[in-house]
Order: C-alpha cells, then structure tokens, then sequence
C-alpha cells in the first residue's frame, strides 16, 4: 500500500473514532449522574459553544489531512490531535449542564472527581495563613488520587466559599 492509500485509510478510522466520541456524549452524561447522588448546590453552566466548534474543526481537520500531501506521521499526529480535542471537547459537552456540587462528587467543566479519589484541597490549608499574599480566592486546587492538580474556577469568593463548605460538609477528611 502506498502511502495515500494509508492516508485515507486513516482518515476513515478518525471519523469512526470521532463519530463514537460524540455518539458517547449521552451515556458519558448517564454514567456520571447514576454516580454523582443528589445535587447539593448547582454551578453556573455556560452554553457549549466553544466545544461545538471546537468539533467543528476538528472535523474539517480530519478531513482536509487526506486532500494535501503531508507526510504520513504527520497525517497521524493531525488526526490524534483532532480526536484529543474532540475528546476533550466532548467531556465539557457532557459536564456542562451538570456543573455542581453533588452528594458523591465535584462537577465543573471539564472535571468530574469523585470525593473518595481527592487527596487533599491544598488551598483550605495555607489560605487562611497571615504570610499567604495574593491568593486569588476564587480558585480551589484539588490533588486527586491520579493525575496532577486541578484548578477549578469560581464566579465569585461568595460562591467559592459556599461551595468548599458543602465539599468539606461531605466529605470531612479534606478539612485536615
């Protein structure tokens, strides 16, 4: 097989990939409200928009790759990172309407983590400390089980705050 015959072969295998990262949408959402229990306090949900057109192009980059003459490992790193994003894009699709603080977990845009896989919630211990300066108090680091450090983004200190105390009211262990 030469080389745009492999190319076009790719490019069929990214659709498919792409097509199941947006058929999946509706059972990410299912599978994480069966998980979450009852809501405690909504977030604020904006419009995905962004994603949608982030999937937009990622489309037309799956498909603009197999029309020019790029080298074929540049044709498989455009496509990955078309289906990366479009994965990405696709978890903030689901999250958005869910957005809140729930009985078993923490959604926000594009993360949701249960409170059993949280180490800790660094900022609750060095905040209140009179050497902490220029700390932006609508932010909230949580240090889960796997992965590195997720930031996530308050409208206000108000609501940060409301919602750290529900956090902490379920699960206790993140006070310390």
């Amino acid at each position: 097989m030469d080389s745009k015959t492999l190319t076009w072969i790719l490019t069929g295998l990214s659709y498919a990939l792409f097509a199941a990262i947006i058929v999946m949408i509706p059972f990410r959402i299912k599978k994480i409200k069966s998980e979450c229990g009852e809501l405690k306090m909504a977030l604020k949900s904006d419009f995905p928009l962004r994603s949608f057109l982030i999937f937009l192009v990622c489309a037309a980059l799956i498909g603009i790759v197999p029309l020019r003459n790029f080298a074929f490992y540049l044709s498989v790193v455009f496509d990955l990172t078309a289906l990366i994003a479009s994965w990405m894009a696709s978890k903030d699709v689901a999250n958005s309407g869910i957005n809140g603080i729930y009985e078993n977990m923490i959604i926000s845009d594009t993360t949701a983590i249960k409170y059993s896989d949280i180490l800790s919630l660094p900022t609750v211990a060095w905040e209140k400390q009179e050497e902490t300066a220029q700390v932006d108090f609508r932010l909230l680091e949580v240090i889960p089980e796997k992965g590195g450090k997720i930031t996530l983004v308050f409208p206000d200190e108000k609501i940060r705050n409301q919602a750290l105390a529900l956090i902490l009211e379920q699960c206790p262990r993140l006070a310390e």
